[in-house]
């Protein structure tokens, strides 16, 4: 007892001595009592209770002293333990969905990544305060961004988007910021635990003290390492990614372990079976089995990917009050139409820029991939270099920065000869919104073409950013929704209509670089497609789909179907291909050219006739198909080898 009124009277005496602190304390309450008024008041009730609560505890941290004595100091630890990373995993959820889809064991595995980063923290500061302080500080920052990411695009933060945080940066300013209520709530949630985090800690210096912190972090984080790679934990709760619905990731496995499982799954293993000898022989039977439809005439290629370029009718019943692509839609002499099996819905670009210029499949990388941030990091057999082979010029394009999703540096390993960004345009700069329009774009096109090497055919790849979104207004809306889905229209098509007034502005702009090619003698042909649809609000989606007898997963595939046209100035053979993913569309432009293809373009289009739409809904039924195991080895040797087999992706 005598112990116990000494340490009372001590700590007194340290709490009395820190006055100034009371002042700071009651300031920091007041103020966060204030927001959190602003943001979650509703007349007295529980919240009120609990966000009164944790203003004044905000403020009792700040002026309360450390227990100085290290067997007290353990009791508040391990209730910090107890309670705080559980809290941490539910804040970081509810702001997003209600958790009420969360699967069994998710909690647990939310729960071990919060403790991953304390243990992290802790092995590089040595103290408690700081693994408990800095790691709620991160855990918040990473909370923060993946909300608004999942506000933005509706899915939430992967590793391979931290990649992407450059061209994130460069679009940033173009969304509208906001903070809710429930975000408000966790946000305080926060600064509670992390001023309760840098209130505790074990009193204590010197090596002894190190040595037991390190010990004490290493031995955590041996265990995590087996908790999280060699435990029965995912099979026991069949815990994995959702790819074919990348929302549905959070949903049911929350943040952080969907952003963890990303990781986990993302090794990529070398095919079954995989050697150069088989290569070869998959190299002989294809030339076998190919008809050659190669011819003498090499024409100039533009290969144009409209940024969120779309037919929304691919989803639903959808009338407006006028056409929005009269244009595109009356196209019926020399051209070639369908619909493109894209990877990506209302961002991520450069995934079907990569499988168009490529032919490379993203279902065979790791889920949530970007291989522009990740995998393309040498010179490659893409596109532009194949044409090089064949005496072309190669250029690309592209009205925004230069380094958006690396392309400088990506452009330069595909062999494109020269890459104009928008510091290098030589045309007058015209915009849509704050985007530089396609008009513009298609300008410039012209321009390039009128000042190419007319000693070489050309190839151009240009990809357009004037429909990037958001979309809220900014331009003139002759074009409205009259009629759309099964029954009335309800709620907010706001949104949607910017997006079909854009689609407009780009019909009438692609008229325009059509009727200039029309009128050129050398022959020309063009291909355009869509990278993926806009991501619009709940309100469109449940207009579109009511009435329709579409199951979930049949709604979220036809949200990544864009169209593609291809368009020559000169008579070509009107084939038919049809619905297909986004890989073969390199191929089919190759063909279509009557280029020599190499050998990785006639498996392509070979397998393409049997297997029109390889992509992540329907990779589970066939992917154990021998043509299909084939061309992942293909991919493999085109994509992974420092030094890929050259006769299979150059023509001889």
């Amino acid at each position: 007892m005598k112990a116990v009124i000494q340490f009372a009277a001590e700590y007194w005496n340290t709490l009395w001595k820190r006055k100034w602190r009371f002042f700071a304390a009651i300031a920091v309450s007041a103020i966060l009592f204030m927001i959190s008024s602003y943001y979650l008041y509703n007349g007295i009730n529980k919240r009120f209770m609990v966000y009164t609560a944790l203003c004044v505890t905000c403020g009792i941290f700040i002026v309360l002293p450390r227990i100085e004595r290290w067997y007290l100091s353990l009791i508040p630890i391990v209730g910090y333990l107890l309670v705080v990373p559980r809290k941490v995993f539910e804040r970081i959820e509810l702001p997003v969905h209600d958790m009420g889809r969360i699967q069994p064991g998710v909690p647990l595995g939310n729960v071990m990544i919060v403790l991953l980063v304390y243990l992290l923290c802790l092995l590089v500061f040595q103290r408690v305060r700081y693994a408990f302080g800095i790691g709620n500080i991160l855990l918040l920052i990473g909370f923060l961004v993946n909300y608004y990411v999942v506000q933005f695009r509706g899915t939430s933060l992967t590793a391979n988007d931290i990649m992407a945080v450059g061209t994130a940066a460069q679009v940033v300013s173009n969304y509208q910021f906001t903070i809710g209520a429930e975000q408000w709530y966790s946000i305080l949630y926060f600064i509670c635990f992390i001023l309760f985090g840098f209130w505790c800690d074990i009193p204590g210096k010197g090596l002894k003290y190190h040595i037991f912190s390190s010990t004490a972090a290493v031995v955590g984080l041996a265990g995590f390492f087996y908790f999280w790679n060699v435990s029965d934990y995912f099979e026991k709760y069949d815990l994995k990614g959702h790819y074919w619905n990348m929302s549905d990731n959070q949903e049911l496995n929350g943040f952080l372990l969907s952003f963890g499982i990303g990781i986990k799954e993302g090794s990529m293993d070398k095919p079954d079976g995989y050697s150069d000898r088989m290569l070869l022989e998959i190299a002989h039977k294809t030339d076998t089995e190919y008809m050659n439809t190669s011819t003498d005439v090499k024409p100039d290629i533009i290969f144009i990917m409209n940024e969120a370029w779309s037919d929304l009718k691919v989803l639903g019943n959808l009338v407006t009050s006028e056409p929005y692509m009269p244009f595109v839609d009356s196209l019926d002499k020399n051209v070639i139409k369908g619909n493109l099996h894209v990877e990506v819905l209302g961002g991520l670009t450069a995934n079907s820029e990569f499988e168009a210029l490529t032919g490379d499949s993203l279902t065979f990388l790791p889920p949530g991939s970007i291989p522009y941030q990740l995998q393309v990091k040498r010179d490659m057999y893409a596109l532009p270099r194949v044409l090089k082979a064949q005496g072309y010029e190669t250029m690309a394009m592209h009205p925004s920065t230069g380094n958006a999703w690396r392309r400088d540096d990506v452009y330069d390993y595909f062999g494109f000869d020269e890459f104009i960004d928008i510091d290098k345009f030589g045309t007058e700069y015209l915009y849509e919104r704050a985007f530089i329009s396609d008009e513009c774009n298609y300008n410039e096109i012209i321009y390039q073409y009128e000042n190419r090497d007319t000693s070489k055919p050309w190839f151009l790849f240009n990809v357009t950013i004037q429909n990037h979104g958001d979309y809220y207004g900014g331009i003139d809306m002759p074009i409205s929704i009259t009629e759309i889905g099964g029954g009335q229209i309800q709620g907010y098509l706001y949104d949607a209509e910017t997006y079909l007034n854009l689609v407009k502005i780009s019909d009438g702009a692609f008229e325009k670089l059509v009727t200039y090619f029309e009128n050129v003698d050398t022959p020309t042909i063009i291909c355009m497609f869509g990278d993926h649809q806009p991501s619009l609000g709940n309100d469109f989606y449940n207009n579109i789909f009511s009435g329709s007898d579409l199951s979930e997963e049949e709604q979220t595939e036809r949200k990544y179907i864009t169209p593609y046209l291809i368009w020559a100035n000169y008579d070509i053979e009107n084939k038919e291909y049809g619905d297909m993913s986004a890989n073969y569309l390199g191929a089919v432009l190759a063909e279509c050219a009557g280029l020599e293809l190499p050998v990785y373009y006639k498996y392509l289009l070979n397998l393409q006739k049997e297997y029109p739409v390889i992509s992540s809904f329907t990779i589970n039924e066939i992917k154990e198909v021998d043509e299909v195991q084939q061309y992942k080895m293909l991919q493999y040797n085109h994509l992974m080898e420092k030094e890929p087999l050259q006769n299979l992706y150059i023509a001889e």
